[in-house]
């Protein structure tokens, strides 16, 4: 009895989306900031289940099965390079309107996505890579591409019946499978029968061979210009790409760090998932990348005392980020509305909004929305004199913010909106744009000139 895989391995959470002339199989689950998966050859979506049980807590995650593989399928052109898939990405992200996001991909997917933040920088915030491809010298092919690559294979009638072949057994797959572990008893028979059964959807393995016979151009050259913050995640026993890869990640790339796991194979997600995923997130919430050095409100007091004012005014400290430091955005309104758009408008690196709330009400205008703006657009913090809501959440996030108090009313447009820009009083400062901020917990100073080397 034929089995019907998509039934089978779509739930409550699969949705499809019509792209390039394929249904295009993904799931969208949690609330956060957007953290993007891309697999592997031979893989799908599913091979993210268990990092997406955990993530889902914290973030938004978003898969999708790769054309060529999972529910989705073969291209209707049959056409598959590493620039095809990039701009297969970005359409999907698009139409799904993700435009700030973080980006894991595994072995093939983590070649997609390393060339995917070097062509669009400004989306990915972090980089996941795990077991990536992308350097392709002769040691780096792996064992299954070099076999279908063998001229005899590529034949015609030769590179068909090794189709059909793939097609039927499952112990070919099997093997492969525990040959991509590190330990082959981790991996059980749900997994072995789910990798089968996606593969041998109709295009799928004629698709995987028309991949491994693809034109590769070598693009590792352009590692060294990423300065995306990344963690390399890498198996000690990968027999797909070799160790000596990682190395090679983790040389080229200025802004890296690189977890190796003993006795772990090409899989990590599916092998331990609960140790890479906790890694993970451990990665994310490392606030030691963020933008800036450390500064000290009071040491800036004793060296510079003629040229800081001190905000007299008291704050309450939101968000993950203790201290943070930037030139003023100043604005004054009643519409939260207003200070949504002004934070999404520009990247906020080295930047500090300041916000004097014009409304005589209790309402709360810094929510989550406004929180994620900033994680989004990488504000260094805001100061507000209005309150805030959703406590919980915010202080889940690497953000900075300094306001008034909690209170679970949210603030909406008054009838009468007030828009003025370029200076602001907060807390006893007056700030015009372009004054710097510091913060820390100390308190809040401000100075008309830069105090700190920002090189350094």
């Amino acid at each position: 009895m034929a089995i019907d895989i998509i039934q089978k391995y779509t739930d409550e959470q699969s949705s499809f989306m019509e792209l390039e002339g394929m249904k295009v199989h993904y799931k969208v689950e949690g609330e956060g900031f957007p953290i993007v998966f891309l697999h592997g050859t031979f893989a799908s979506l599913h091979t993210w289940d268990k990092w997406t049980t955990t993530l889902k807590e914290k973030y938004k995650v978003i898969r999708l099965d790769l054309p060529g593989f999972g529910i989705t399928g073969p291209r209707p052109d049959r056409t598959y390079s590493i620039d095809i898939y990039l701009n297969f990405v970005h359409t999907f992200l698009k139409k799904l309107e993700v435009k700030k996001f973080y980006l894991a991909g595994s072995s093939l997917g983590g070649w997609i996505a390393w060339e995917y933040t070097h062509r669009y920088k400004e989306q990915v915030r972090r980089l996941i890579l795990l077991n990536a491809a992308g350097f392709n010298d002769k040691d780096s092919i792996p064992l299954l591409f070099k076999l279908v690559q063998n001229p005899i294979i590529k034949e015609f009638k030769m590179f068909h019946g090794f189709a059909e072949y793939l097609k039927a057994p499952k112990g070919f797959i099997e093997f492969f499978l525990k040959n991509a572990y590190g330990d082959a008893k981790r991996v059980d028979r749900a997994t072995i029968t789910r990798y089968h059964e996606i593969f041998s959807r109709k295009g799928n393995k004629e698709a995987f061979l028309n991949i491994a016979n693809s034109t590769i151009e070598d693009h590792s050259d352009l590692i060294k210009q990423l300065d995306t913050p990344t963690l390399i995640i890498w198996g000690e026993k990968d027999r797909w790409i070799p160790l000596a890869n990682a190395y090679k990640f983790q040389f080229s790339l200025p802004n890296s760090q690189l977890i190796i796991y003993e006795g772990v194979g090409h899989v990590p997600m599916e092998e331990i998932p609960e140790k890479s995923v906790q890694d993970t997130i451990s990665f994310l919430e490392n606030t030691t990348f963020d933008s800036g050095v450390k500064i000290q409100t009071s040491y800036l007091c004793d060296q510079f005392r003629n040229d800081v004012k001190v905000a007299s005014g008291t704050f309450e400290k939101v968000g993950k980020k203790i201290d943070f430091h930037g030139q003023a955005v100043c604005l004054k309104t009643n519409n939260p509305q207003l200070v949504l758009e002004r934070l999404e408008e520009e990247n906020g690196k080295g930047k500090v909004l300041v916000v004097e709330w014009e409304s005589e009400s209790m309402d709360a205008l810094i929510d989550e929305e406004i929180a994620y703006a900033l994680l989004h657009q990488e504000w260094e913090g805001l100061i507000t004199d209005a309150n805030y809501r959703h406590t919980e959440a915010l202080n889940k996030m690497r953000i900075g913010i300094m306001a008034q108090r909690c209170y679970p009313m949210k603030a909406l447009k008054e009838e009468e909106s007030i828009e003025i820009y370029l200076h602001a009083n907060v807390g006893g400062l007056e700030l015009v744009d372009g004054n710097y901020i510091y913060v820390d917990e100390d308190g809040v100073v401000s100075s008309e000139r830069n105090l700190v080397d920002w090189e350094k």
